[in-house]
């Protein structure tokens, strides 16, 4: 899975991240304005190595909405989101929403990268694709961003806040409803 650091690095430093390193455990916080007050998005970036499959379950009891990232030029990480990704964060965390995203989009228009997979007959995850997975996994949204560009990285997160504060409010609701026994 494409690692959200990269898409978090440059909203906290302004900076895309250089090269891939591999995370243990991160957390990061965003500020954002929703409807014009201040909201604070805490995000973990879990291990995707095999060595932390028994950790990676914990960091998501308190989960308000799962960002499922992949990279556009990387096939093989796109059939993760489905094969190993969703099955899952859809056993541990089973109502908490999903936003699919689709990452570096601006190496679909790079040549080199395009012509190498092309000779391992592969090409790069079009946005539909992107769609039809969102869809088959019941994510609410379907976004791609560029880090490296700037494109669209404050979007999602934007768009994980609304989710996770809706989300937020029905779970309330629900556990308000199922706290209370009316008699009439």
């Amino acid at each position: 899975m494409e690692s959200p650091s990269a898409i978090l690095n440059p909203v906290q430093t302004g900076v895309p991240e250089q090269g891939y390193a591999p995370t243990v455990f991160e957390k990061y916080s965003v500020d954002l304005q929703m409807k014009g007050k201040p909201v604070c998005l805490q995000i973990w970036d879990t291990a995707g190595q095999d060595d932390y499959d028994r950790l990676r379950p914990l960091f998501y009891s308190d989960a308000s909405v799962l960002l499922l990232c992949f990279d556009v030029t990387s096939p093989n990480s796109f059939e993760n989101v489905f094969n190993r990704w969703y099955p899952e964060v859809s056993h541990f965390c089973k109502d908490v929403p999903i936003i699919v995203v689709g990452c570096k989009t601006d190496l679909r228009k790079d040549k080199v990268l395009v012509n190498r997979l092309r000779k391992n007959k592969l090409e790069p995850v079009t946005y539909h694709r992107g769609q039809e997975m969102a869809r088959s996994v019941g994510a609410v949204a379907y976004l791609e961003c560029s880090a490296r560009l700037h494109d669209n990285v404050h979007a999602i997160f934007q768009e994980a806040a609304e989710v996770a504060l809706s989300s937020r409010s029905r779970n309330l609701w629900r556990r308000i409803t199922q706290s209370f026994c009316v008699v009439t």
